[in-house]
C-alpha cells in the first residue's frame, strides 16, 4: 500500500464560549492559518480588526471560537465543511451546498455581513470569527469532499498504538508534524510564501477553494487507501503529509488576509 480584553460589544460573544472537542483543522491548525493571515494584514485591516475584537491579536486568539459554540449553536454545524461526492468533478451548489447551509455559501454571507457598516459591531464581529475559522476550514481537504464517510470520519486508522480516524489524523496529527509552537509554524511558513505564490493565492472565490480542496483529497489522499474503512497507516504517514498540510494552511492564510484586506478599507 503506498502512502505518502474584548469591547462591551464583544463580551456575549465572550460568554458563549464552552469547552468542545477540535474540528475542522484542529485549535492548532486554526492558529497557524489566522497567525499567517495576522502577518498579512495591512494597516487598515489591523485597525479595523482591533475595532471589532478588541486587539488584532484576537484574530488568531479567536481562530476556534466557531468549534467551540456548535454545541450551543447546533444550527452552524453543516458551516465548517462542504460534502462534495468524492469522485465529483468539483463544487455543484444544488448538490452539495442545498439551502447555502455549507461553508462556501457561510464565507460568501459572512463577507458580507463584514463588509455591511450598516450593521451593529456585533453582528460584524461575530461574521469576521466565523470568516476567520471558515477560510481555514474550506482549505482542509476533507472538508470538502465526502465518500459515504462523513470526510474520513469513518475511516478507522491505526498508527502505531494509536486508533483514530482519518479525519482526526489530518485535523490534528498531520498539523503536529509541523511543530507544536503554532506562532513559530506560521512564521516560518509565511517566510517560505513567494510572492508568485501571493499573487496565485489571493484570488478566486470560496467555491474556486473547495474545488482545489476537494481534488487533493480525491487524487492524493485517497488512492493509497484503496476504499478501506479500516487500516494500517505507516508511523511516518503525518511527517509524510505534513508538506501538504503546510501548503494548505498558508493557502488558507493568504487567502483570509486577501478577503480582510479588500473588505476591511
Amino acid at each position: 500500500m503506498k502512502f505518502r480584553q474584548f469591547p462591551n460589544s464583544l463580551l456575549l460573544l465572550a460568554l458563549l464560549l464552552v469547552p468542545a472537542p477540535a474540528f475542522g483543522w484542529g485549535a492548532e491548525g486554526h492558529e497557524i492559518a489566522a497567525a499567517v493571515a495576522l502577518g498579512e494584514l495591512t494597516q487598515p485591516a489591523r485597525r479595523q480588526v482591533s475595532e471589532l475584537l478588541g486587539s488584532e491579536a484576537m484574530l488568531v486568539q479567536m481562530s476556534n471560537w466557531a468549534d467551540e459554540i456548535k454545541d450551543r449553536r447546533r444550527d452552524t454545524a453543516r458551516w465548517h465543511f462542504v460534502d462534495i461526492p468524492l469522485h465529483a468533478a468539483g463544487f455543484v451548489p444544488q448538490r452539495d451546498c442545498a439551502g447555502g447551509d455549507c461553508v462556501v455559501a457561510q464565507i460568501q454571507a459572512d463577507m458580507g455581513a463584514l463588509r455591511d457598516k450598516r450593521l451593529d459591531k456585533q453582528t460584524r464581529a461575530q461574521a469576521l470569527l466565523f470568516l476567520i475559522h471558515f477560510v481555514a476550514d474550506v482549505n482542509q481537504p476533507l472538508h470538502a469532499e465526502d465518500d459515504d464517510d462523513k470526510g474520513g470520519n469513518e475511516v478507522r486508522v491505526h498508527i502505531g498504538r494509536e486508533r483514530a480516524n482519518l479525519h482526526r489524523v489530518w485535523d490534528v496529527d498531520v498539523v503536529e508534524a509541523l511543530g507544536f509552537n503554532p506562532q513559530g509554524v506560521a512564521a516560518d511558513i509565511e517566510r517560505g510564501i513567494t510572492p508568485g505564490q501571493r499573487q496565485a493565492w489571493a484570488r478566486g472565490t470560496p467555491a474556486d477553494w473547495a474545488n482545489e480542496a476537494h481534488a487533493i483529497a480525491r487524487d492524493q489522499i485517497y488512492p493509497p487507501l484503496g476504499g478501506a474503512r479500516e487500516l494500517r497507516l505507516p508511523r511516518d504517514y503525518a511527517w509524510r503529509e505534513a508538506p501538504l498540510a503546510r501548503l494548505q494552511l498558508a493557502r488558507a492564510g493568504v487567502r483570509l488576509a486577501w478577503l480582510l484586506n479588500t473588505s476591511l478599507k
